[in-house]
């Protein structure tokens, strides 16, 4: 959280620091998405050939590392090479791939309510941002970013120690089960869901590009946001902490929509459920572009926060509806990647468009509107494939 979230605090102290253009930071911001995007399928694999726990340690590792550093930084490209280091450690230890694979292994029969729940940790992480924007104002973002690498070995190694990579390793069996459930328990879950896509196989159907398409316009515009929010509420008169506090409020809400959507995608149609998440964050980000007292930004915070949280999870729903589970694994990292990826294209548009009209509320209608797209995008080329 002190890296995905905690630096968007920090963005205008960096910027005055080291006396750059929006776009020229913001492209850390958007190398970060690249680089996030290239190591996805690498910790999959690593992760498949050693264990989760070892992968997280390393990451956690590499992460304070990089905060260290880049509290240490002395100009751009010092800056530069750190943020690189710490980016490639979130990707190592974060919940996208790591945790979730881990999860995964622990559970048959409830394993769609705990991939929901590893999946709330960025929310219950979003109202540390109060915290971390105090931080700064206290101590300056120097400081502060040092004192959250250290802060992050001190909490995070032991927590990692926690992780199993396997139930069998240690004696168990998926929930519980003995040998015998747990066979036919496994023997019913693959006859009722899993089919036969390898990721050549589903790489050379369109409802891959399909989903590339509609969940990279939620990585442009929500990557995009989330890195100059609080840079935009802050020059338009509230301050670091109580923009920082509508950021909280947006992942403390989106915990909410992380929980139930797996719920609805259960009860209703998936394109259903998507569209409807959809028009919430249009509905937030216009109405952010609109803000003028702090009501009107929290509003807009609870809006796009909920959606938010329903997208992270059913992107990994949709994936294994339409292409099974026996290669989710393969698939959902290549997903992913690219997604992530592409998302470099948010930070970085929203830095040039303040640098050159000194306003961020063309961009946020920009943002809005190819948001949208994604609705005519799912009824057209998931007409047929809804379940």
């Amino acid at each position: 959280m002190a890296i995905w979230q905690g630096f968007t605090a920090f963005f205008l102290p960096i910027l005055r620091d080291f006396g750059v253009s929006r776009t020229l930071l913001s492209g850390a911001f958007s190398i970060r998405q690249v680089e996030s995007g290239f190591l996805s399928p690498l910790v999959g694999y690593i992760i498949d050939r050693t264990s989760p726990r070892k992968v997280i340690i390393i990451g956690i590792l590499m992460s304070g590392l990089g905060l260290i550093l880049t509290g240490l930084s002395t100009n751009i490209i010092n800056f530069y090479l750190a943020f690189i280091l710490m980016s490639a450690g979130v990707s190592f230890s974060n919940h996208s791939v790591a945790w979730s694979v881990m999860v995964t292994r622990w559970f048959n029969k409830k394993r769609g309510r705990a991939t929901g729940l590893t999946f709330m940790g960025g929310a219950f992480g979003g109202p540390s941002l109060i915290f971390i924007a105090i931080l700064l104002e206290s101590y300056g973002w120097r400081s502060s970013v040092i004192i959250l690498g250290i802060g992050m070995w001190a909490i995070g190694i032991p927590l990692a120690l926690v992780a199993r990579s396997r139930p069998e390793d240690y004696g168990y069996l998926p929930d519980g089960d003995t040998e015998i459930d747990s066979d036919i328990e496994t023997t019913n879950v693959t006859q009722e869901h899993d089919t036969y896509f390898t990721l050549k196989q589903a790489m050379s159907s369109k409802y891959f590009w399909g989903i590339i398409a509609v969940f990279s316009t939620q990585s442009i515009s929500i990557q995009g946001l989330l890195t100059h929010q609080i840079a935009y509420l802050e020059g338009i008169g509230f301050s670091t902490t109580v923009a920082a506090s509508t950021v909280g409020i947006y992942f403390g809400v989106s915990g909410i929509g992380r929980f139930i959507v797996g719920f609805l995608t259960d009860r209703f149609d998936w394109q259903r459920v998507f569209i409807a998440m959809v028009i919430g964050q249009v509905i937030g980000l216009i109405m952010l572009a609109n803000v003028s007292i702090y009501p009107h930004a929290a509003a807009a915070a609870l809006f796009m926060g909920f959606s938010h949280g329903m997208m992270v999870p059913i992107r990994l729903i949709i994936s294994s509806k339409l292409f099974g589970t026996n290669n989710l694994g393969s698939i959902w990292g290549t997903v992913d990647g690219i997604t992530l990826a592409l998302g470099v294209i948010g930070p970085v548009y929203l830095g040039w468009t303040f640098d050159t009209f000194g306003s961020y509320v063309p961009a946020l209608y920009i943002l809005s509107f190819v948001l949208f797209t994604a609705i005519p995008m799912i009824l057209i080329i998931f007409s047929k494939k809804s379940e």
